[in-house]
């Protein structure tokens, strides 16, 4: 994967504590049923071995006699009934061996020592493999002395014939298959609630990512976020701060400077007026600068605008009062506007002013890119969505499609000349755009049929009120 695609996709933090939660929680679960294993294994082997012990006691008691063979010092060999039905139930094989590790008493099918180097050794733990098919065999040798002589009895069973050998069987059997499941749900709540610990996170990255330039005094909330997460709140907080004083000491640097700009431009053109013909040049440059600082100022009204949430502007009424504006500017250089479409009022959310500004730099700029004795037509239309639609249209040169990304940018111009051959410094349409975006709306630009350039102003669709007061979606084609 290439670095950038690894760019465009961000690590997820609720997937990086997904990861190591299901490692530790299989390790636990492991590790759980590891020390479960040993603590049975050993409580088989310490059961085992008592179990052994206590069948080694019942033996040597039996093979001791009574009083009067114990002084005798002769070990008795004939075990009583109840002792081999003992061994019986038990399944256990014994042997009693002298010495000299000869056989002296055994159970069925024992010939010889079960633990040939018992006489090494006291007492003695052994184990015998399997043999003939037979499971494998665990003994104790315990060393007895009867008249002085020292015999051994050693006692095995097989381990699948033991309680507890059977007990940790049944368990893995019964409730080993819990552990899986167990874990799975336990990670899928963990994951639940690490979800849910994260919620204030992903409330502040929303409202994080709503702040924009109209925005700038909106903060991220500090309330019911968790200690681990405000400080990094408090600093983002803190950066919007000072972004904000700096934006406001730009904004109005800009209102200041061209609010300043407007009287000595409007006296020079006064002394040029004066002066006749020969200043009538410089006049033009002029009444450039001072378009210039209007757009400025029109920019820092643009970054204070609010909309109410009940103002309207009727776009019908708009259309007629900025044709009306410019008529004397398109008279001048011999071109028409008109207004063509319903002349029924067609409300939208809104401010009078900035609509105003944007409608007027739309019709001027296609007034001076359109060729003398056209028209220029101001179109009013509703969408098939029920959203209104105003376009601005001329028979002007028209503006290729690879330049179409860039002309609302600032101070881009493009190759589209006017059609009186002055200059604009290239922030009429970024106006017009940044106007749109306020209020809920876009613009976009597209050929004329038969040549030039149609830029339409889409607007959201008007909201009806209920009785209740809440908005509902407009009707398609209502107006």
């Amino acid at each position: 994967m290439s670095a950038s695609a690894k760019a465009g996709r961000p690590p997820s933090l609720l997937a990086a504590i997904a990861r190591w939660l299901v490692l530790v929680t299989l390790l636990a679960v492991a590790t759980t049923a590891l020390l479960l294993y040993v603590e049975f294994k050993g409580t088989h082997d310490r059961m085992r071995q008592r179990t052994l012990s206590g069948v080694a006691r019942v033996i040597e008691k039996a093979v001791r006699g009574p009083d009067d063979q114990k002084k005798d010092g002769r070990l008795n060999t004939d075990l009583p009934e109840s002792v081999r039905a003992m061994l019986r139930v038990n399944a256990a094989s014994f042997a009693v061996v002298d010495g000299d590790g000869r056989l002296l008493l055994g159970s069925d099918g024992v010939d010889g020592p079960l633990d040939p180097n018992a006489t090494d050794r006291p007492h003695n733990v052994f184990r015998m493999p399997a043999q003939n098919g037979e499971p494998p065999l665990y003994g104790l040798s315990h060393r007895i002395t009867v008249g002085g002589q020292p015999y051994w009895i050693q006692v095995a069973s097989g381990e699948e014939e033991l309680h507890i050998e059977w007990l940790l069987e049944e368990f893995v059997e019964h409730f080993g298959w819990i552990w899986l499941p167990f874990a799975l749900v336990l990670i899928l709540v963990n994951l639940v609630i690490i979800h849910r610990g994260l919620r204030p996170l992903r409330r502040a990255s929303a409202r994080a990512a709503e702040i924009g330039p109209d925005s700038v005094s909106e903060r991220l909330p500090e309330q019911d976020m968790p200690r681990e997460v405000l400080p990094l709140v408090r600093a983002v907080n803190q950066a919007l701060d000072r972004l904000e004083a700096g934006y406001e000491a730009q904004r109005g640097f800009i209102a200041d400077a061209a609010h300043e700009l407007r009287t000595p431009l409007a006296v020079l053109d006064a002394h040029l007026a004066l002066i006749g013909t020969p200043g009538a040049p410089i006049r033009e440059d002029v009444a450039g600068m001072a378009r210039l600082v209007d757009q400025l100022l029109d920019l820092a009204r643009l970054d204070a605008l609010r909309i109410a949430p009940d103002e309207t502007v009727d776009l019908a009424r708009l259309a007629v009062e900025v044709s009306a504006h410019l008529a004397p500017l398109a008279l001048g250089q011999g071109r028409l506007i008109e207004v063509v479409g319903d002349d029924r009022p067609l409300p939208v959310r809104g401010a009078h002013d900035p609509l105003f500004r944007a409608l007027r730099n739309l019709v001027e700029n296609a007034v001076c890119h359109a060729p003398a004795g056209s028209t220029v037509s101001v179109e009013l239309a509703v969408s098939a969505t029920g959203a209104p639609v105003l376009r601005v249209i001329d028979r002007g040169p028209g503006i290729p499609p690879d330049m179409r990304t860039h002309v609302f940018e600032r101070f881009w111009q493009g190759g589209r000349d006017r059609a009186d051959g002055s200059k604009g410094a290239g922030l009429g349409l970024s106006i017009v755009a940044r106007t749109m975006a306020a209020h809920g709306g876009s613009v976009s630009v597209k050929d004329t049929p038969g040549g030039g350039a149609s830029f339409t102003l889409h607007f959201p669709p008007m909201q009806r009120r209920t009785d209740a007061g809440r908005p509902i979606p407009a009707v398609s084609g209502a107006p």
